[in-house]
């Protein structure tokens, strides 16, 4: 008779527990339940994108990817990282083609860079892009602007000394300025330079050239390191983006031909980077 009471006040336990909790327990279970497979988590956190739900998209796809390493849950957390730092693939183009007089310089990419919000989540996102095994020219476009506005706010968080968040004459640039904070400019060079980086600047400007081709008029391109050659159709609009990466590279370079011999005009050419007199 004992255990037949004690049976019941378990019974009677579990039935004011779900009472009390109301449907919290029975969602937190159907939640368990939808999102048991790699292909429902990466669902669940493509809807969470589409809400500008950032932090849930990010939960889902780190789930995911603990399941399955594709390219669906890549995309999805890098699509998250960059969301979280204010990133936006609309407003940055908007930004780098419309908001300044010269679209086709390295001004543009630091004019976008200025929404950026985190360098840490953007890097993120280019490490997951990074890892796709099959990227469609969608995916080279998001990569190239990301690297791109990367390196602008990258050079912005190393030479900014005076933290107005531009680059002007009151900042203490020098060859070795905040090398105990961030990259050396040799790393940094290195960085920017190489085409197997994913951050490189060189590999944004010929991922451009293939993500933007297709339509409109026919235009003659070399990469701003490597001088790599190609040729392929673009809108003047989709042009001038390519152009900015490569004024943009061109520019590192010439720093980097200066450094090391002269810090007063090393500093000429870094404060040139972003168009703020």
């Amino acid at each position: 008779m004992k255990a037949r009471n004690k049976s019941l006040s378990a019974v009677m336990l579990l039935a004011l527990t779900i009472l009390v909790s109301g449907c919290n327990m029975f969602e937190a279970i159907d939640s368990s339940v939808n999102t048991s497979s790699a292909s429902d988590l990466i669902n669940e956190g493509n809807d969470r994108l589409a809400e500008a739900d950032y932090s849930a998209a990010l939960n889902r796809f780190d789930r995911a990817l603990e399941k399955t390493d594709s390219d669906s849950a890549r995309r999805g957390r890098a699509s998250a990282y960059a969301g979280l730092a204010g990133f936006n693939m609309f407003s940055a183009l908007n930004s780098m083609q419309n908001d300044l007089a010269a679209p086709n310089t390295s001004a543009a990419i630091f004019q976008a860079a200025k929404k950026i919000n985190s360098l840490e989540n953007i890097d993120k996102a280019i490490d997951d892009m990074a890892l796709l095994s099959n990227p469609t020219k969608e995916d080279l476009l998001f990569r190239s602007i990301l690297a791109s506005l990367s390196a602008a706010k990258t050079i912005v968080e190393k030479y900014d000394t005076n933290l107005n968040s531009k680059l002007d004459k009151p900042d203490q640039i020098n060859f070795t300025t905040n090398d105990k904070k961030t990259k050396s400019w040799e790393q940094l060079y290195s960085r920017f330079g190489s085409s197997g980086s994913p951050y490189s600047l060189e590999k944004a400007y010929i991922e451009l050239t293939k993500a933007f081709d297709g339509r409109g008029d026919s235009w003659k391109t070399i990469s701003p390191f490597a001088s790599t050659t190609s040729s392929g159709k673009y809108t003047q609009a989709n042009y001038n983006t390519i152009e900015a990466v490569g004024d943009f590279g061109q520019r590192i370079k010439a720093a980097n031909i200066i450094y090391g011999n002269s810090e007063s005009e090393f500093k000429t050419a870094i404060l040139a980077l972003d168009g703020v007199d």
